[in-house]
């Protein structure tokens, strides 16, 4: 049983809705319903009473949360100690960031940052927005890369780079040979015709790319084949590049991998800015500097 697991039980316990414990942990409520239902289900026992759209404790339930509590408590007193163990041999960095940045991190950031200071140790931390400035905010992230962040007091924010909606293919689609450069458009483009029929692979509805594959879709009255759904970007990337389909997503950096961007030709396309973030009143250290510094591909932040 996984700590996580653990936490969502609790949630609901205390919070005594789906509804209200699925926003208290950034996941949709249907998402928590079927945990809640698989759980109850490997069991083999009832873990809440349903009354209308409170959800109670059963004797089993009230147990099961008991010693939930007990294992959170000691999996977060383990990571305070570890962490301090760590921060006490090295400096200590925590970065947040989409799990479409993985690669772009750990191909050209971190490993330039470590050739630098090789002794400091870095948290990394693919996670959403939301959760991000979240974490910020409760001060367990140092550094946050988000997307269409409201501006707070109290923070800097860095502009990075824009994120445009794009078709993803593998490097070797038919479709490479069909598409053409037009002015207004950032990739070589294909009409939007071609998508009807076309595999396609996706993300939920809850995502934001999920949400505007189905709406470009509604809105054009386009029908692709939808073959495969996946739970985030970098997942999204393996199946386009294993050969599963193509798919209309939010651009990120995909150097390294063995697949194309191409534009839609008659779509909109939304744009989302990605943003660097942290505390104004942070000291910074020469080798968070010199990270910030990577993050921005060398552009002036002081």
């Amino acid at each position: 049983m996984d700590v996580r697991d653990y936490e969502y039980i609790v949630a609901i316990a205390e919070q005594g809705s789906i509804t209200r414990a699925a926003a208290h942990l950034f996941i949709t409520q249907s998402a928590l319903t079927k945990f809640l239902q698989r759980t109850e289900r490997d069991l083999g026992l009832a873990l809440f009473v349903r009354d209308g759209s409170r959800f109670q404790l059963t004797e089993a339930g009230r147990r099961y949360v008991e010693t939930g509590r007990a294992i959170i408590h000691l999996d977060r007193q383990l990571e305070e100690q570890l962490s301090q163990e760590f921060a006490s041999q090295k400096e200590r960095i925590r970065l947040g960031f989409p799990a479409g940045q993985t690669d772009d991190i750990l191909r050209n950031v971190l490993p330039a940052l470590y050739e630098r200071f090789p002794d400091t140790r870095v948290f990394a931390r693919g996670d959403s927005s939301r959760r991000q400035m979240t974490a910020l905010h409760s001060d367990d992230l140092d550094l946050a890369v988000v997307t269409n962040a409201e501006r707070e007091p109290g923070y800097r924010y860095l502009p990075l780079e824009k994120s445009r909606m794009v078709l993803m293919v593998r490097g070797d689609s038919p479709l490479l040979s069909e598409a053409e450069k037009k002015s207004g458009y950032p990739c070589p483009a294909v009409p939007k015709e071609k998508l009807n029929g076309l595999p396609m692979v996706t993300m939920p509805a809850s995502t934001d790319s999920g949400s505007l594959t189905m709406n470009m879709c509604r809105k054009y009255g386009l029908k692709p084949d939808f073959v495969l759904e996946v739970s985030d970007v970098r997942a999204l990337i393996d199946a386009v590049e294993c050969g599963f389909g193509a798919a209309v997503f939010l651009s990120v950096p995909i150097e390294g991998r063995k697949v194309r961007y191409l534009s839609i030709e008659g779509v909109e396309s939304p744009e989302q800015m990605t943003m660097l973030v942290y505390r104004s009143d942070r000291e910074l250290s020469p080798a968070m500097s010199y990270l910030i510094q990577l993050l921005t591909k060398g552009e002036s932040f002081m």
